[in-house]
Parts: structure tokens; sequence; C-alpha cells
């Protein structure tokens, strides 16, 4: 990270301490800039960053906060060496999240084949919020999609564990992932997980130089699906509804408009947002969700709160976290939650069982048995 250029390039203008809702006070920049280059400590709890871009939003000058946390984090995990929070995504650590559920609740695991398209689904899609990667391997059936599957652990794309410092399972992943890719005759991409989108987007073709395959979000494709005629939505859903802007999405790549496109074409469907303006982190990012579990959930009931105050019936995402965060965070009578690809279709009339009370039990139980300091969130229904 070029120091000097934002060192430089900063007016501390406070914008970006305005708009985050985690920091309050524009010294943090110097105090982190004064930390990374020349090892002052520093005061500024780096856990507390969602990384959910809403300062690089609003700078003048381009510049993100962000940037700042994540390389601060890196030098942190420098120093004092990786802890359980940088390995629970960590396929490799014996109590990762993944393998642990797995041991109680069978994931949704594809047999391998070829094919020109291939269905990314993420390891949380695949192992946790199975409802995601049931719903849409079902939608590119009933699309007559030829498409292969690249899911398991061994194929995460170690975005995850990037976030929290330890960038050592994309390291290792990302050319295996690549090698595999392209022995399946991969053509095109399509992720569920906007983490897994940018690291396979964004971030593989800057590692890896050989990654050189079309990526596309599901929403994307779904909505082109739709227009094609290859998908028709039908009428057994529909009511008001919210689209939560997943950040890593929305302000990370930009996508916003598909995902609404999507929702206005189904029957029935009133959309409350139709812009992303407004827009705020569920509280799961950045690994908050995991230093400060009652902190996280705390930030996903105010969504729900504004919600409820315009009379919504469901909030639909398309990111497992943010869909995790606003199930553990949903009051008694609150909005049920519903996966972008599950509600279309669910107006098609096809249903996908799902367990969310059982879901949430085991992800709590996964987290405190990879992290001996996890307290599950304070919440009342």
């Amino acid at each position: 990270m070029d120091l000097t250029h934002f060192d430089e390039g900063c007016q501390r203008c406070g914008l970006c301490i305005d708009i985050c809702p985690q920091y309050s006070d524009v010294e943090i920049i110097d105090d982190l800039i004064n930390h990374i280059r020349d090892g002052v400590k520093s005061n500024c709890d780096i856990t507390n960053c969602l990384t959910c871009s809403l300062c690089e939003s609003v700078c003048p000058e381009n510049l993100s906060l962000k940037t700042l946390i994540r390389e601060a984090r890196l030098k942190k995990v420098a120093v004092e060496g990786l802890t359980s929070i940088n390995y629970l995504c960590d396929p490799d650590y014996n109590h990762n999240i993944f393998q642990s559920i797995a041991s109680s609740d069978e994931p949704v695991l594809f047999k391998p084949r070829k094919a020109s398209t291939v269905y990314f689904p993420g390891c949380y899609a695949s192992y946790i919020h199975k409802i995601m990667a049931l719903s849409m391997t079902r939608l590119m059936d009933r699309a007559g999609i030829d498409f292969a599957v690249l899911d398991g652990l061994e194929y995460c794309c170690g975005m995850n564990s990037a976030g929290t410092g330890n960038p050592n399972v994309m390291k290792k992943n990302g050319p295996k992932i690549i090698a595999k890719l392209k022995d399946i005759g991969a053509e095109r991409i399509i992720a569920s997980c906007p983490g897994c989108f940018i690291a396979l987007s964004k971030m593989y073709p800057l590692m890896f130089k050989e990654m050189d395959i079309k990526v596309i979000h599901a929403s994307q494709f779904l909505e082109e699906l739709v227009e094609e005629g290859l998908l028709t939505p039908g009428d057994n859903a529909g009511g008001k509804v919210f689209y939560h802007d997943p950040c890593h999405l929305t302000r990370g790549v930009g996508i916003y408009q598909e995902p609404r496109k999507l929702l206005e074409k189904i029957p029935g469907t009133t959309l409350m947002n139709p812009n992303p303006e407004g827009s705020s982190c569920c509280g799961f990012g950045g690994g908050v969700r995991l230093n400060h579990p009652s902190d996280s959930i705390k930030i996903s009931e105010q969504e729900h709160l504004r919600v409820s105050e315009e009379d919504g019936e469901y909030i639909i995402t398309n990111c497992a976290g943010c869909r995790q965060n606003l199930i553990e965070g949903r009051p008694c009578d609150g909005a049920e939650i519903i996966d972008l690809a599950e509600y279309l279709l669910l107006s098609m009339g096809e249903r996908v069982l799902k367990d969310d009370d059982t879901m949430i039990k085991l992800v709590n139980e996964a987290y405190a048995r990879g992290m001996k300091a996890y307290r599950k969130p304070e919440h009342e229904c």
C-alpha cells in the first residue's frame, strides 16, 4: 500500500468518519498511518471495522479507511501470528466452521463433471446457507442450463480468511481453483457469494495472471435468464419487499441494479427501495460478527426497525453473511428473510425446505468450538 499517497491525498475532512457506523474520530487516520509506517502503538480497535466501504463512497479523493484497517490487520498478524479468528474459515484448521457444521448437518455438494458454465456457490452456501445453492441450481436446471458445480472446502476461494488478515488460503487455493476450472472446461463462472465473486473476478486476476475466465454474479445471471425468457417469474410470491444491498456487492463492485430489475419482474412485488441510496451494512462483515457478536446483531436490528416502520413483509438479499445476521436480528414479528434466488423460485411455485433456526444454532456452536472466547450474541425475539 502506498501510504505516502494516502497521507498526502487525504484532506482529513472527516466525511468518512461522518458516515462510518463504527468510528467517530478523524484522528484514527493519522493513528493508523503512524502505526503502519512507523510502528507507533495504535489506539484504534481494528476489529470494529465492518469493511463496508461507506467511507470510500463519500471520499472526494477515492481513498478508503478500510485499506488502512486492512494493512493494520496484516501488520498485526505479521507481528503476533495468526489466531483462531484468522483460521476459522481455513479448510486446514481442525475447527473450521464449515467442517464443524458438516459433522452435524450434511452439506450440499455436487458430483464433478465438465461444462462450460460453472456454478461456484462458495463455502457458506454449500455448508451453512444451503437454501442459496439449492435454489440457484434448481433455477439453472429449470432454465435448461448445462452446468457443473465447483464446491467443497478443497476449493475454498479464501476470501473470508483474507478479510481477517490471513491471506494463506487464497494463496494456496487460488492456483488449484484456476487449474480445476480450466480442467472442467469453464468459460464462465456463476458466483453466489459476493466475497467469492470479488475473489474470482478482481483478486485472482491480479494475483494469478492465468485467471482469464468470465465471472458473473448470480443476481446478474438470473436477471439475464429472465430477460432472455429462459425463466418466467410466477405469481406465487409477491409482497412489500426491501432489498438489502450486500456491501461487497454494491459498494464493492457496483452491482445493485440487476437484483432490483429481477425483483421488479416478479408479479405482485412492491420494491420499497428502488435504489441503493441509504443502504447500510448488516453488521456481519469485517469479522465484527465474530469479534463483537452482540454489537453485530444490534446493527442488523436497525434494518429490521427501518423495514417494520414502512410495513415491509420481506427482506431479500443475496449474501450468506447478510442473510445470517438479518435472521439473527429479526424480531418475532419481523420481516421474513429470503434469498434472492429462493424468492424467484418461490414465485414459480417451488419451495425448497429450510430450517433457519437449526442453522443459526449450528453456526453459533461452530463459532464456539473454533474460538474459545466466542459468546453467542444477545438478542431477544
